[in-house]
């Protein structure tokens, strides 16, 4: 007998994934770390009209040279990934979401 999980709806449209591995390795980024990634890729984020969950992930496995992956996932729109070097990097990404999902 097997047996599925109850699925609920939920409000969110998808998720963005920060990996919090990136920072740990020895060539990862020198002045990002993932808490802080996170932190603005969700204020970047806070203005779209669907919302979507900001949450810190085990590795990727784009594992860019001093950068830190991102991606995201939302219902019904091809995944993005990107490898942010700065903060102007993380913004650039929110944007790129925030396009691709209207």
């Amino acid at each position: 007998m097997s047996h599925s999980p109850p699925m609920v709806e939920t409000k969110l449209a998808g998720v963005a994934l920060v990996c919090g591995e990136c920072e740990e390795r020895k060539d990862g980024p020198s002045k990002l770390n993932a808490r802080q990634v996170r932190k603005e890729l969700k204020h970047g984020l806070s203005h779209m009209p669907v919302r979507l969950r900001v949450v810190q992930c085990s590795c990727l496995g784009l594992c860019p040279k001093k950068a830190i992956a991102l991606a995201a996932v939302a219902q019904g729109h091809a995944p993005l990934a990107a490898e942010v070097c700065r903060e102007d990097d993380v913004e650039a990404f929110a944007k790129a979401v925030a396009k691709s999902l209207k």
